[in-house]
């Protein structure tokens, strides 16, 4: 390998089709093998999806599962290998992965919050006290402070985080390429499109009264689940949407490769998550110029601002004006191909921005050597 080659550790529970492994993994292929190898340090130890794309990319996957060795041989691994930056994904977790990545001598050590939300645990006085003991191994550790949103910042960090010289928000961005496989076609009935794992968080249970005052107006629509199933949350909504005879209105997809082909053949991305970072699945959507009716989160307040098929609607507002938003999005259609692709490229989401940004946090560890 070059000696001018940045060597970053990319840490992750599980390499699984989700927002934040997706987006690393098309950040990692951006570079094309020049200037920067990616590794992958996975603390689940199980394989995933994209595996292979991370060795296509030219890097490597790390099985380092939590146990009770798991921080020496984390140390251990990281004294051997000499990485110039951990970047770790893991929310507060971090603060642990890095206070060892500082012990090991790795110079550039970046936190890399997608959410603010902890909600992978019942909230007690011990998780309490483990959060907080990872926060202070952030401050002691982090070299840099990285947030998808200013909401998730904000949240998850502080609300004083401009004061801070490490924090700093940074967009993801679309590989170009992927766009511009995809052509948008209406669909020949209305199709109602959400795009995310299938669990309480996304809320998506709340979509089947919504699709059921929506079939007033559009009695063709169909309501389709793209993403894998987390428990029995699928099952609650199959039952929901029996209750109410819709079971033949609502169509789990499962999970997919790549969910934009998905998209171009809806007529209305629907997002009623009760938190989000900033949701990939409606950048996505809005680079198509396909309509997109999101919950009003921090996160969905920042792409409304840049695009302007996006439209943000309170939790709170019951199902009628949702439907009522979602019909008239539907019959609204899709922004001209040209418009969309014009409103994307000026758009602080793209690709080459995102690469470039990281790619001046990482370097500076060679600038301070």
């Amino acid at each position: 390998m070059a000696d001018d080659v940045l060597r970053v550790l990319h840490v992750l529970g599980r390499m699984v089709r989700g927002g934040a492994e997706l987006r690393t993994v098309e950040l990692a292929e951006s570079f094309g093998g020049e200037r920067v190898r990616s590794d992958f340090l996975v603390l689940s130890g199980l394989d995933g999806p994209l595996d292979a794309r991370v060795r296509a990319a030219g890097g490597a996957v790390i099985k380092c599962p939590l146990g009770p060795l798991f921080l020496l041989r984390l140390y251990r691994f990281l004294r051997a290998e000499q990485y110039d930056v951990v970047h770790s994904h893991v929310h507060y977790f971090s603060g642990v992965i890095l206070a060892t990545a500082r012990l090991a001598g790795t110079r550039g050590r970046v936190a890399h919050f997608r959410t603010a939300v902890v909600n992978d645990k019942p909230d007690s006085m011990l998780r309490r006290a483990q959060l907080g003991v990872c926060r202070r191994l952030l401050r002691y550790a982090a070299t840099d402070l990285l947030a998808v949103g200013e909401g998730a910042m904000h949240g998850a960090w502080s609300p004083r985080w401009r004061a801070d010289s490490r924090c700093r928000v940074v967009y993801h961005g679309i590989p170009p390429e992927r766009l511009q496989r995809v052509r948008v076609r209406p669909p020949d009935t209305p199709v109602i499109i959400t795009v995310a794992s299938v669990q309480p968080l996304k809320n998506q249970l709340r979509l089947v009264g919504v699709l059921g005052r929506c079939l007033r107006d559009l009695p063709d629509l169909e309501l389709r689940l793209v993403g894998r199933e987390v428990g029995d949350y699928g099952l609650r909504i199959r039952q929901a949407a029996a209750r109410l005879g819709l079971a033949n209105r609502v169509r789990f997809v499962g999970e997919v490769d790549d969910p934009l082909p998905w998209m171009a053949g809806s007529s209305l991305m629907i997002l009623p998550s009760l938190w989000e970072g900033l949701p990939g699945a409606a950048l996505e959507a809005c680079a198509l110029g396909i309509p997109v009716l999101a919950a009003d989160l921090p996160g969905t307040r920042e792409l409304a601002a840049h695009f302007p098929n996006l439209s943000i609607l309170s939790l709170d507002q019951d199902d009628d004006v949702w439907a009522e938003a979602a019909v008239r999005l539907i019959r609204a259609g899709a922004r001209p191909p040209d418009d969309a692709q014009a409103c994307f490229a000026h758009s602080p989401f793209t690709a080459s921005r995102a690469r470039e940004f990281h790619y001046a946090i990482w370097s500076r560890t060679r600038a301070t050597a």
